[in-house]
């Protein structure tokens, strides 16, 4: 069998030819290329030099500028050569060179050559000047590119063509012509660039100048078009383009670069990633570090300083719109504010065709108000900035996510979820006109759409801020926690809040409430704000005193004020409060329109219903309530307080009843109060003295005090606006109260009756009291004056009639003196009485004839109870102080006159002038007992007397005196209270006339008294038959002048028995009462002795905390016969201050000119002739100094009299010789003695030492000597008892020894004794010629012994009886057979 053939088929035979002929043509293709590669390596490439012009004219026209190349040359290394050429320049049109090029180095392939390009192109230390021409046209090496250049620029075609291209070392200058910038010079700038025929990678990285920053990298891969292979137009490319600045201050691209905004400052590490489409950046992230930044986004906004900004913003442009992010992002801002790092991503599409503008926003962690004061800086739009600045946002927005269509300014749909904790919005004070409510301090989870939405809202220490709602706008919170809904219907807003728990200082509560705008159409006149309200609420706690900070500014300022001002304090509970209805309608007073209502009972309230600030000034002001409790309602218009109880602000004891107080239209204020209290009687008179009643009853009762409970009804209405027109209506009903109207009138008891008054008066009708012992009824009141009433009349005209006892004059301790003065009185009179005020002065006139009342006083004020005495008592206001005053000028001084008219007895009147609470007297007359044509007349200032009387008894008026000055407890006034009250009402200048003057029991005659005062000085010239001479006394007081003094001189002065006894008894005073005394008299007779001229000075000592000594600086006597000089003092003895006793010392010196004469005028005449001498020494004695205590008294006297002689003298008469024991020898010498003295004892001295203790007198040494004898004596005298106990020795002159040895004076430390036997021893006859005596007794009745020689010699002698004795000794029994 044979194999039939397989004939191929046509496609077969296609093929297997296809591929015979590719076959022939590829080895074809290999043989021209290695006959090419060839040529190149063999020929070409060691030849490379020659074809240099070929090579400068083909880069010529390729790059369309001329070049220039120094040399060329070519190595074969490997199948690629590679060609060298150095020097190369490229030419601009002037023929300068734009480029140059060191060296060039450029490798060749197959691929290259078949592109007309190169495989590698390297460049060594390019130096390339890039140029923006001023037209806009950029030079870059000679070569001429526009803005716009296009697909027809060959330069950047050839340069994107190459395979790689390597730039090293290079240096980059750039010059802008068109923005006038300074050159800036990149060096070391390395460039790769590789390119494909669509692909095209580079790298660049260069080192700007320092002030640029550290050295940047820029990366970039690009794209061409699928259709535009080896395209150099880098506006057709796409790609990603990466940027690396380690260090960069960007405020310098602002010079060479305009991107939109101004960038002042900012330095740091950027790195940055462009998406680029078509040569369009359209998106990019960036990496930012940088500090300092400062950039203005637009004209006319502020710049944007962030002092840090860290983190990555990212964004890209969308067709119609952008989308825009941040990561990590924080900043601070130049306020402080710190961006916390958050996330935000924003995608925004702008409208299209029908379709509107959306946008979405997802964000978290944002600081709003880092957010809007940046905001406030970016281009956002006048619309969004208005918005800043309105709401000024802050918080923490922790996670928020929005979606939106349409624009911004009118979105047609819209979601937001977020939750933002410490949101503040409009939050700051509000400026004048701005109406956005605000808050702060919220947390708020929200979700809400266009349509409505829902919101839970919590507060803590934040605040609502509601501007036109209340005057206060911020309403600090510290709790709040709502749930709030809302719904939004085209023009209809409608808000729902439940579970509304709040709390701050003022209130606790809860609420729920509903709002939604008005319907303008059903309302036209209206608009859709403020919306109808429906809110019920209650409080548990409120703070009374802040109620009109809750007031709605629809309520008068002057009454949300009125509020504000009136409750002072208190609290409330149980509030409860309602607003229902148009807000516009507030406060609803028509009542169809809706409800406003306010109810709570409040405590402890302090109720100023005239606050202080709508008085006048100086106007006393109302007394607020206090401690109220009750209901409070504020309700539509008006303002109650009902059913309250409390008091008065000030009286604690006074409490209210049924207090009602009503304002029933807050917009024209006029409060109505009521009340009733019950107190006592001396507060409700408080309230009367301390507010505008006391004005409103013409001040008559501003002095009036009470004791008692009393009932008080009070009736106010009061316009706020003019509280001026108030209305007062009220009475206080007496019930058995005491009231006294003045401190000065007497005290009513047992007073019953009503007092009405009003804002014009008051009025007393049949008021009943006792009175001064006996009844009283008080008619009269206070009236209103007519218009034209001149200022004389009185407004208060009060009567009254009573009767007045003796007991009750007694009682009246306010009258004073007269109620002391009423203890002479006995039986009762009638009286009348009328009271009135003027200018507040009150006027009093008391009229009576005392018959029915007996007066015991001194003439001439005796009287029976019989007769008639007319007194009149007035006190008036002077006419001129009533007279009309300008406007404008100042009021005339306010003056009375006070009259007391005693009829025919005399008259006393004052003038005085009151300056608030003092009272001075501007003159006055007194006139007594003067005689038909005589008068006192009123001096022009100062008090005149002119006073005539036949008989004065001193001693009569000073009891009555001392008994009217004597206080309760016994005492006598002092000088100061005394002076207080009377010191203006003494005269001034006096002249005083009287007959007799009987004081302290004597008379003195014919007295005339010429007298002044000067303040507390009294000046008087006297005479009368027993003195006459000038006298001053300057009263007690003053600081220099504590005690008073007394400065008289006097012509004579005669003071009787009785007037010495009495002057005695003054000094028995103590020495705080004595004034200082500086008295001369120059005929001085005292008990009938005339003692010549005497001189006293004395003074006190001491003050307040030393005990005071009356010291005695002079007194002098001074007579023809003797000279007395002496001073001392009167003090308390240290030790006895429990029972004060006072010690007066005198130290004294009498010099005795005629010893006879002296005694002869102390009327002991014919005792001793002549003699002169001195008598000195120191005595003191407890008592007053002319009182001597002779029980207390001690002291030392020295006497040494010379030339005289004793005469026969009356026993009697020689009580004066007892101090010293003289007496005894004289009459023992004219009795028993006549054969040794004729007519007396002559003596040649007498001389010796008195020594006295507790009031005996002790001598020793006393010596007499006389011609035919001496005497010695030595004993003791007691000057209290009058009897003595003296040793007497005569001495017979026997001798002239004898007469020297008696001459020696006696040492008083020997004693009599020691002398006597030193004289016996030298002279035996002397002893027994000598007698020696003992006597005893009485001055008056001495009993004399004679001492024999026998006793003498034995040492015993007799003792007579009756001796004197010395404290604590007993006197020895006399010897047997002596006589007695």
């Amino acid at each position: 069998m044979i194999d039939p053939l397989n004939r191929p088929t046509r496609l077969l035979r296609f093929v297997a030819g296809f591929a015979r002929w590719s076959l022939g043509c590829l080895l074809v293709l290999w043989l021209l290329l290695a006959v090419g590669w060839g040529a190149l390596h063999g020929w070409i490439v060691p030849r490379i030099g020659e074809f240099r012009p070929q090579l400068e004219a083909q880069a010529a026209r390729a790059l369309g500028v001329p070049v220039r190349i120094g040399s060329i040359t070519a190595r074969s290394e490997g199948l690629i050569p590679s060609v060298e050429l150095l020097d190369v320049a490229l030419l601009d049109a002037q023929g300068r060179a734009a480029l140059q090029l060191p060296r060039v180095v450029v490798a060749l392939s197959p691929r290259s050559l078949l592109n007309r390009g190169f495989e590698q192109l390297y460049i060594e230390r390019p130096d390339l000047d890039i140029r923006r021409q001023a037209d806009g046209r950029i030079v870059v090496a000679g070569l001429t590119f526009s803005e716009t250049a296009g697909a027809d620029n060959a330069a950047a075609d050839w340069l994107f063509s190459q395979g790689e291209v390597v730039i090293q070392g290079g240096t980059l200058r750039w010059t802008d012509e068109l923005r006038g910038a300074p050159e800036l010079a990149l060096e070391e700038v390395d460039v790769l660039l590789r390119n494909s025929s669509w692909q095209h990678n580079m790298r660049i990285a260069a080192t700007p100048p320092p002030a640029w920053g550290e050295r940047f990298t820029l990366t970039g891969r690009f794209r061409a078009p699928l259709l535009r292979a080896r395209d150099g137009n880098w506006q057709h490319w796409s790609g990603q383009l990466f940027a690396d600045f380690s260090r960069v201050d960007v405020s310098r691209l602002r010079h060479h670069a305009d991107v939109g905004f101004e960038v002042a400052q900012g330095r740091g590490a950027v790195r940055a990633w462009a998406d680029v489409q078509r040569g369009r950046i359209v998106g990019g992230t960036a990496d930012l570090l940088l500090t300092d930044v400062n950039a203005t986004l637009g004209p006319q906004l502020k710049a944007l300083a962030l002092p840090s900004i860290e983190g990555r913003l990212g964004g890209r442009r969308l067709e119609g719109g952008f989308e825009f992010y941040t990561e990590g992002l924080q900043f601070v801002t130049d306020d402080g504010l710190v961006w916390p790092g958050g996330n935000l991503r924003l995608h925004y599409t702008g409208a299209a065709g029908k379709a509107p503008a959306q946008g979405e926003l997802r964000a978290d962690r944002l600081d709003l108000a880092a957010l809007a004061q940046i905001g406030s800086r970016l281009p956002l739009g006048k619309a969004a900035h208005t918005a800043l600045q309105t709401y000024t946002p802050q918080g923490l927005v922790n996670e928020v996510h929005t979606t939106w269509r349409g624009p911004l300014d009118a979105l047609q749909q819209y979601q937001v979820r977020g939750k933002v904790t410490g949101l503040a919005l409009a939050a700051g004070e509000p400026d004048a006109g701005n109406s956005v409510p605000g808050l702060r301090g919220a947390s708020v989870d929200i979700d809400m759409t266009h349509a409505g939405g829902k919101a839970s809202l919590a507060i803590a220490s934040g605040a609502l801020v509601l501007p036109g709602v209340f005057e206060d706008p911020v309403l600090p919170l510290d709790q709040l926690s709502a749930e709030l809904r809302w719904q939004v219907d085209g023009q209809r807003l409608a808000v729902q809040a439940s579970n509304v728990r709040f709390s701050n200082a003022d209130a606790q509560g809860e609420l729920r409430a509903s709002w939604h705008t008005s319907d303008a159409s059903q309302a036209p006149r209206f608009s859709r704000f403020p919306g109808v309200m429906d809110l019920t609420g209650t409080l548990v706690r409120a703070d009374g005193t802040r109620v009109h900070r809750y007031l709605p500014q629809s309520i008068p300022a002057e009454s949300r004020h009125y509020v504000r001002d009136a409750i002072l304090s208190g609290s409330a509970s149980n509030v409860q409060f309602r607003v229902k209805g148009d807000l516009h309608d507030l406060p609803f007073n028509d009542p169809r329109q809706g409800d406003f209502r306010i109810a709570a009972r409040v405590k402890d309230v302090t109720y100023a219903y005239v606050p202080p600030r709508l008085q006048p000034g100086g106007a006393l002001p109302w007394p607020a309530l206090t401690q109220l409790a009750g209901e409070l309602v504020f309700e539509r218009s008006s303002m109650q307080v009902r059913g309250a109880t409390g008091g008065f602000a000030g009286t604690p004891g006074v409490r209210l009843a049924k207090v009602e107080a009503q304002i029933p239209d807050l917009s024209h204020s006029v409060v109505a109060v009521n009340a009733d209290a019950r107190g006592p009687l001396s507060e409700l008179l408080t309230i009367l003295r301390t507010s505008p009643l006391s004005r409103m009853t013409g001040h008559a009762l501003d002095q009036a005090s009470g004791t008692g409970n009393a009932d008080l009804q009070l009736r106010l209405s009061l316009p706020i606006s003019d509280i001026e027109k108030s209305k007062v209506q009220g009475s206080v009903v007496l019930a058995g109260n005491e009231v006294q109207i003045t401190p000065e009138t007497p005290l009513l008891s047992r007073a019953r009756g009503i007092v009405q008054f009003t804002d014009t008066g008051f009025s007393v009708n049949g008021v009943q009291a006792r009175a001064l012992g006996g009844d009283l009824r008080l008619e009269g009141g206070m009236r209103a004056l007519a218009a034209g009433a001149g200022p004389t009349e009185s407004a208060v005209q009060v009567r009254a009639q009573g009767t007045a006892t003796a007991e009750g004059l007694q009682q009246a301790r306010q009258l004073g003196m007269l109620a002391q003065l009423a203890r002479s009185a006995t039986g009762s009179a009638p009286y009348t009485l009328a009271l009135a005020f003027r200018r507040g002065i009150p006027e009093i006139r008391v009229t009576t004839t005392l018959q029915g009342m007996g007066l015991t006083l001194p003439a001439p004020l005796a009287k029976t109870a019989d007769s008639l005495l007319p007194v009149r008592y007035e006190t008036q206001v002077a006419r001129e102080s009533l007279a009309a005053v300008m406007a404008g000028t100042a009021p005339p001084p306010l003056r009375d006159q006070l009259t007391l008219d005693l009829g025919s007895l005399g008259s006393v009147s004052y003038q005085r002038e009151h300056q608030g609470n003092q009272t001075r007297v501007v003159r006055g007359a007194i006139g007594i007992g003067l005689a038909a044509g005589e008068s006192a007349p009123m001096p022009m200032d100062g008090v005149a007397a002119n006073i005539r009387a036949a008989h004065v008894d001193v001693d009569a008026w000073e009891k009555v005196l001392t008994q009217a000055t004597t206080t309760d407890a016994g005492t006598p006034a002092t000088a100061t209270q005394a002076d207080s009250a009377a010191q203006d009402y003494l005269p001034t200048t006096a002249a005083v006339r009287a007959q007799t003057l009987t004081v302290q029991g004597r008379a003195l005659h014919n007295l005339v008294v010429g007298g002044s005062r000067d303040g507390s000085t009294w000046r008087a010239n006297l005479d009368a038959d027993e003195l006459n001479g000038y006298l001053e006394y300057r009263q007690a007081g003053t600081r220099d002048n504590p005690a008073g003094r007394v400065f008289a001189r006097l012509a004579r002065l005669k003071l009787p028995q009785s007037t010495a006894t009495q002057l005695e008894a003054l000094l028995d005073e103590q020495p705080g009462t004595m004034p200082a005394l500086d008295i001369v008299v120059d005929d001085f007779e005292l008990r009938g002795r005339q003692l010549g001229r005497v001189e006293i000075e004395a003074q006190n000592l001491g003050g307040d905390v030393a005990q005071r000594e009356w010291r005695l600086g002079k007194f002098n006597i001074m007579t023809p016969e003797a000279t007395f000089t002496g001073s001392g003092n009167w003090a308390l003895v240290a030790g006895s201050e429990r029972a004060p006793r006072r010690r007066t010392v005198m130290n004294f010196q009498l010099d005795i000119r005629d010893s006879g004469d002296l005694l002869a005028r102390f009327g002991m005449e014919k005792v001793v002739r002549r003699g002169k001498g001195r008598m000195q020494g120191q005595v003191a004695w407890i008592g007053a100094p002319m009182s001597p205590d002779y029980r207390s008294m001690t002291g030392q006297i020295n006497l040494n009299v010379e030339s005289g002689q004793f005469l026969k003298a009356d026993p009697g008469l020689a009580k004066l010789l007892g101090v010293l024991s003289l007496q005894s020898l004289p009459r023992r010498l004219t009795l028993d003695f006549r054969d040794v003295f004729s007519e007396g004892f002559a003596f040649d001295f007498v001389r010796g030492d008195v020594r006295i203790e507790q009031g005996v007198a002790i001598t020793n040494n006393l010596q007499m000597k006389g011609v035919n004898a001496a005497v010695l004596m030595e004993g003791s005298a007691n000057i209290d008892h009058e009897t003595q106990d003296l040793h007497v020795v005569v001495v017979p002159e026997i001798n002239a020894m004898t007469a020297s040895l008696v001459a020696t004076a006696i040492n008083p430390v020997i004693g009599l004794g020691s002398f006597l036997a030193q004289v016996f021893l030298r002279g035996p006859l002397i002893e027994a010629a000598t007698q020696e005596f003992q006597i005893g007794g009485t001055w008056t009745d001495p009993n004399i012994v004679r001492i024999s020689r026998r006793s003498r010699e034995s040492g015993s002698a007799p003792v007579p009886s009756g001796a004197a004795q010395l404290p604590g000794k007993t006197p020895a029994p006399p010897a047997a057979g002596e006589p007695s």
